[in-house]
């Protein structure tokens, strides 16, 4: 999940580190799954301590993005941002080691706010491109819907460990979610879900190096990936966004369809799209600063017209 530099190990030691990661991770999901409340909020303020006091993990790039994202704010203000963001993220970690626990009962933690709109959306049946960000408790989503039996599939990402990687699909699966993997054969298997009615889960704010695509997002250009929009235009899906903040001790999962009129010009439609797409999201994450993941560089591409480098 942090950005780390890419590090050349031999074929043995880059086994040995898979199955040490695996193992550290299955046996942590394995203390999640079974641990007390009492022991979740312990581990809550451990997990806190440890990446802001101790390993001041991406503390620098926080600080960047939120100087970005909230000039107009006191350094004090972003300062007390910051520590809560860091808050927010232990209690997501700790969450996701113990989603495991609340399989078959996640309607026990979630409102669901107006589901009419994702229903709405459905009975076009072109699917639903649901889309939404690294906000919030984002990995509850899929697992809620699916237990209130949505056919739903996630795009995900391969992670480089192919043992949490499969770790993690199968922790899906067992909420009834389907996963489909970056890579040749995804837009076939998307293309094909659309058609089944199904609902595509992404997410949409992830830094792409390889994109020409730039938008606003919270005042300067980010990049994105043209996936989305290529899908709404292709396919005329239907697309909604999706959040789960923390509220209290509950989450709530808010829905809000986002309308396009499209012009047949396929070069402006996609950069209107995934305009008023990160524009939405933009707008939550304002309510919710905190709740962000501003550890991730965000803005890391740079467009040609401000080719200097932020982090």
């Amino acid at each position: 999940m942090f950005e780390t530099k890419k590090n050349k190990f031999s074929k043995g030691s880059l086994r040995f580190r898979h199955r040490l990661e695996y193992l550290i991770f299955s046996s942590l999901k394995r203390w999640g799954e079974s641990a007390s409340e009492k022991s979740l909020e312990r581990g809550t303020l451990m997990l806190d301590i440890l990446l802001f006091y101790l390993l001041r993990i991406c503390r620098k790039i926080v600080k960047i993005n939120l100087e970005f994202a909230f000039p107009n704010l006191t350094s004090i203000e972003r300062k007390k941002i910051a520590r809560e963001n860091y808050r927010w993220f232990a209690r997501f970690c700790i969450d996701v080691l113990h989603m495991d626990a609340w399989k078959d009962r996640t309607s026990e933690i979630i409102d669901f706010k107006n589901p009419e709109i994702l229903e709405q959306a459905l009975s076009e049946k072109k699917g639903v491109l649901l889309i939404s960000g690294h906000f919030g408790n984002w990995e509850m989503i899929a697992p809620a819907l699916a237990e209130k039996g949505y056919k739903l599939v996630m795009y995900v990402g391969r992670q480089t460990n192919p043992l949490t990687n499969q770790l993690q699909n199968s922790a899906r699966a067992s909420f009834g979610v389907e996963t489909i993997e970056k890579g040749k054969k995804a837009t076939l298997q998307m293309g094909r879900a659309l058609a089944g009615n199904k609902i595509i889960a992404m997410l949409v704010d992830q830094n792409d190096n390889k994109t020409e695509l730039f938008v606003n997002f919270f005042g300067k250009l980010a990049s994105c990936s043209k996936g989305t929009a290529a899908f709404h235009v292709l396919r005329r899906s239907p697309v909604v966004l999706v959040t789960c903040p923390y509220v209290g001790n509950r989450l709530e999962l808010n829905f809000q369809h986002i309308p396009f009129k499209l012009t047949g010009n396929q070069k402006k439609d996609t950069q209107e799209i995934t305009q008023k797409i990160t524009s939405a999201l933009e707008t939550v994450i304002r309510q919710y600063p905190e709740q962000y993941f501003w550890m991730h560089r965000r803005w890391r591409a740079r467009p040609p017209q401000e080719p200097e480098k932020i982090y």
